[in-house]
């Protein structure tokens, strides 16, 4: 009896397990699956403000060395990035007098000054003049990018007073103050 019932619990154990495969070696497939969204980065720039220092020459017109097409002030984001296809946009706005004047701008003053703002390191340099605050360029590229060292650099230079019409003219004398102006990059992808 003792063996008969050794017999019935060994065969009721191989029910249980009835898909256990009979083999010295024995495997099964375990598949993973994810996914990775398109995403972009931007890291901080080395500097957030860029000081043109003093602006105003000897006759209270534009430093002429302000006017240089050479590099004024510069700053590089290290961290730049987008692993999809995505946009790369620079936005500007001139340098604007900071204080509010109780008089309507004069003919012969400035009140805001352009520029040229030139992001390197993309495969397409983008290049902007601020004049009216909406002065934005984008591109779309089609795949991921990331820059080499020093990674993406924003160099200002080309300074000229603007009329409040907002036209170039270099005969303008400059309102004393503070002078404040925006550079914007984005990343962002696209579908």
């Amino acid at each position: 009896m003792f063996h008969r019932l050794k017999l019935t619990v060994a065969a009721a154990s191989m029910l249980v397990v009835p898909n256990t495969a009979l083999a010295q070696t024995v495997s099964s497939d375990i598949n993973l699956s994810s996914t990775v969204s398109g995403a972009c980065g931007l890291g901080v720039p080395a500097q957030t403000v860029l000081n043109l220092l003093n602006l105003s020459g000897s006759d209270g017109r534009l430093d002429s060395s302000k006017r240089s097409t050479s590099t004024l002030a510069s700053t590089v984001i290290s961290d730049a990035w987008c692993n999809a296809p995505h946009s790369l946009t620079l936005d500007a706005k001139p340098m604007a007098l900071q204080e509010t004047r109780s008089y309507a701008q004069p003919v012969y003053m400035a009140r805001e000054i352009t520029y040229d703002a030139k992001l390197v390191g993309w495969p397409v340099t983008l290049v902007r003049r601020p004049k009216t605050g909406d002065d934005g360029v984008s591109i779309e590229m089609p795949g991921p990018y990331a820059p080499v060292s020093p990674g993406l650099v924003l160099n200002v230079s080309h300074l000229e007073t603007l009329t409040a019409g907002k036209v170039e003219d270099a005969s303008l004398m400059l309102e004393p103050g503070t002078y404040k102006g925006t550079v914007t990059i984005t990343l962002a992808t696209v579908n």
